[in-house]
């Protein structure tokens, strides 16, 4: 590292100032603790971690007392990292700085007053950078020079502090320079190349071509991820929607002076469409995988209805490959709801009383929340980070001060355990009995036990999963069944088969020859709680078959006869759930949404397909509400027939053709997509489970790359807004999440190579503090095998 004298511990220094400590709500809130003082930044032992020191300056005699054996309060020592939060600051009319001492148990802060008559304002600028270069060394482990000069930027507006944005806008400081400060010699700064704006990806060198389907006017924004807001970019540019090949559409932005975007129509997008505002907001990917957020505002509303309609229409070809006029008015109406922001939804069932819903997010979703296609500045907060000890360094900034909050709200299982390069946890199933859950990690099966207090015990290994002639094989699903005594595995390489292991003995016990022409693709039980019951039948599909599985038949057919329901064409169903009546859901690889009222019979409601894969769904004990996870978003369905006066829904009967159900997309703002630094890959989405009876399903639970995620349904359905979540990060890709059985207070998370819960009041909204994603922990998610932990089994 070239800054600083290499001889000297100290990179940097103020040469004078006063130092105050604010203690507030305290009898003394604030005193000075040094009049005359430096404020330097000091190097560690450790690399690549720094302090901020503020050293005393002794008048006259002071010293001698030192020497006499009469301690003196000489310096105050604080590591820097961002939960120092250091900004600059007016303090008592004079220039300085502000920071936190996060090692205190309540919040303690210390303002530095610079003496302007020895200390330029050039001087103040150096040092305020000289602290973001500490931070990136220390959560990147590497030295600054290899940062890009915007990630130092980042760190430091990370505190929302403006005046610090402004000096960082307005000053950029050499290495020669930082070297020199010893000699007391401080060189004018380099002309710094302004940030004047926010920054836009590169130019693209040519727009795409091909037949123009739309073409509108408006004005064009892009996420400010420095603001947190969006900020104008051109006050008029021409959209447009090419289509260079059949079922092929791009997006092409450009204005008179400058070229902006030029990119295939594809789900990664995460385009958001909002009537009330006449806007589009989408995602855009450079080359190098990197985000960001675009905010198109129609010049009105004829422009703003072209735009969602084309926009819409080229969607559904790209992704059905076929013509949008092949679909029916009533399925066109249903794709450009599902594409909207704001589609009004029937209101909460009226047991639904407010206080029902989860008192942690009681506080947190007023309207001050609204979304916004231009939203206003959003202040950070802070959110735990996970005390992981292979990350400690990583992420010690934020764990120190929250080390007590996490040990009662967090409970993880990693510890002492063998290593394994090979396999990773890949399936969580929650127990009702005993309060067991069962994670499958290659070819065994973790067992673990929920406290009373929600925390997470390891109980014991299933050390091999072997079918009954003894050949190990790594199951595609497993499900909990006969009450929790016995589970059912699929292997993938035979696809005509389920297994019984019995989890009292911890072996298979039982090989079901389900039928030799039928695969299975998946299972679900019977009834929506069917796994507190002694019952062995289950629901299968095939890629074209909705069919009912008695093992209890024998042989090798164990459909059961006049229970199964063909459709002719490949409808390549994928997953299913059902009601606790029996009635069954079932989402296929088109998008296409099937609702059946038992198992042997056509399909009373089918929904159309917005054309993405449904890799899971999930339906309420109720039937009243469908979620449906694709991979960049979510789809909550209320299947009540609208006006019926029994309050019958899609599965007992079919829609009106003209009163298809609005669909409302759960997804990701875009604009927090930009800090979470890669595409949306949402795991299969869960309602929380009420067997009982005396709590209603009203949560969803799902994730994404590190983040957990949910939403509350009631609000969901109050306000009709999609964006409405809560999140919480953690130091590595979660691969499945649910609730705890029977409640949604508590949430089982699963890691690579970790199993947690985490309290649902863990959870917060999003900031840009939670959602940006560590440097060394974006390296190994990106990478085909992440760090191999201790585990537990």
């Amino acid at each position: 590292m070239v800054w600083g004298s290499k001889d000297s511990p100290e990179v940097y220094k103020i040469d004078a100032g006063a130092l105050y400590e604010v203690r507030p709500g305290t009898r003394v809130p604030r005193k000075c603790l040094f009049n005359d003082a430096e404020l330097v930044i000091r190097r560690t032992t450790v690399p690549f971690n720094y302090q901020l020191v503020a050293v005393r300056v002794f008048e006259e005699g002071e010293e001698d007392l030192a020497d006499n054996g009469q301690a003196l309060d000489n310096e105050r020592a604080f590591l820097i990292g961002t939960e120092l939060r250091f900004t600059s600051a007016t303090v008592d009319d004079s220039a300085g700085f502000k920071w936190e001492d996060a090692s205190e148990m309540a919040h303690v802060h210390y303002e530095f007053a610079s003496d302007a008559s020895s200390v330029t304002p050039e001087k103040r600028s150096q040092f305020a950078l000289a602290v973001a270069r500490c931070v990136w060394e220390r959560q990147n482990r590497e030295s600054y020079t290899a940062a890009d000069p915007d990630e130092i930027g980042r760190i430091v507006t990370m505190v929302e502090d403006e005046e610090l944005e402004q000096i960082l806008q307005n000053v950029q400081i050499d290495d020669d320079e930082l070297a020199a400060y010893e000699q007391s010699t401080v060189t004018k700064p380099k002309k710094a190349k302004k940030l004047s704006g926010p920054q836009l990806p590169p130019e693209p060198k040519k727009m795409k071509t091909g037949d123009i389907t739309l073409s509108v006017l408006g004005q064009l924004y892009v996420f400010d991820a420095r603001k947190t807001e969006f900020a104008l970019v051109a006050s008029e540019v021409a959209l447009t929607v090419v289509n260079p090949e059949k079922y092929e559409y791009w997006l092409n932005v450009a204005s008179d002076e400058r070229k902006y975007v030029s990119q295939v129509i594809d789900p990664g997008m995460n385009a958001v469409f909002n009537h009330d505002f006449m806007s589009l907001i989408w995602n855009y990917f450079d080359a190098s995988g990197r985000a960001y957020s675009f905010s198109l505002v129609a010049a009105d509303e004829e422009h703003y209805d072209t735009m969602h309609q084309g926009m819409t229409r080229a969607a559904y070809e790209t992704l059905n490959q076929e013509p949008w006029t092949k679909a029916t008015v009533s399925s066109q109406d249903y794709m450009l709801d599902a594409y909207e922001e704001d589609v009004a939804m029937p209101q909460a069932p009226e047991e639904w009383d407010e206080s029902e819903g989860s008192d942690e997010e009681s506080e947190s979703e007023e309207d001050g929340d609204r979304y916004d296609p231009i939203p206003d500045r959003v202040k950070t907060s802070r959110l735990a980070e996970e005390s992981d000890e292979t990350d400690s360094e990583d992420y010690e900034s934020e764990s120190e001060d929250e080390s007590d909050e996490e040990s009662d709200d967090e409970a993880s299982t990693s510890g002492p355990g063998s290593r394994s390069g090979q396999a990773e946890n890949s399936m969580l199933s929650v127990g009702y009995k005993n309060d067991r859950s069962f994670v499958v990690r290659g070819t065994k099966i973790g067992v673990f036990k929920h406290t009373d207090g929600d925390q997470m015990l390891f109980d014991t290994t299933i050390n091999s999963i072997d079918d009954t002639h003894g050949r190990k094989f790594i199951p595609k699903a497993a499900m909990l069944s006969e009450q929790d005594s016995a589970m059912v595995l699929m292997n993938q390489q035979r696809p005509n088969e389920l297994y019984r292991m019995d989890l009292e003995r911890g072996k298979v016990v039982e090989e079901w020859k389900v039928h030799e022409d039928i695969p299975t693709v998946a299972i679900a039980h019977n009834t929506k709680y069917g796994q507190m019951t002694s019952d062995k039948t289950l629901v299968g599909l095939s890629h074209n078959l909705i069919y009912r599985i008695d093992p209890r038949i024998g042989g090798d057919n164990l459909v059961v006869e006049g229970e199964m329901q063909a459709y002719t064409t490949k409808s390549h169903f994928t997953a299913a759930a059902t009601t606790e009546s029996g009635a069954v859901v079932v989402g296929s690889e088109k998008g296409e949404i099937r609702m059946f009222d038992r198992v042997g019979v056509r399909a009373k409601t089918v929904l159309p397909a917005l054309g993405e894969p449904i890799i899971g769904i999930d339906v309420t004990s109720d039937g009243r509400y469908i979620v449906a996870t694709c991979k960049n978003y979510l789809l909550l369905i209320d299947t009540r027939i609208p006006d019926d006066p029994e309050g019958r829904t899609g599965f007992e009967i079919s829609f009106p053709k003209q009163k298809k159900p609005a669909p409302k997309r759960l997804q990701l703002k875009p604009e927090h997509v930009v800090y979470m630094g890669g595409p949306v890959r949402f795991t299969p989405a869960r309602f929380n489970q009420s067997p009982e009876g005396n709590n209603i399903e009203d949560s969803i639970v799902t994730s994404t790359g590190p983040f957990v995620i949910t939403w509350n349904l009631r609000r969901v359905l109050g306000t009709g807004r999609g964006d409405a979540y809560h999140i919480k990060q953690y130091s590595d890709r979660v691969v499945a999440d649910n609730f705890r059985f029977g409640q949604d207070s508590a949430i089982v998370v699963t890691l690579p190579n970790d199993v947690q819960t985490v309290k649902r009041s863990q959870l917060a909204k999003p900031t840009r503090k939670s959602l940006m994603v560590p440097k060394p922990v974006a390296k190994r998610l990106a990478s085909p095998r992440h760090d191999i932990v201790d585990s537990p089994y």
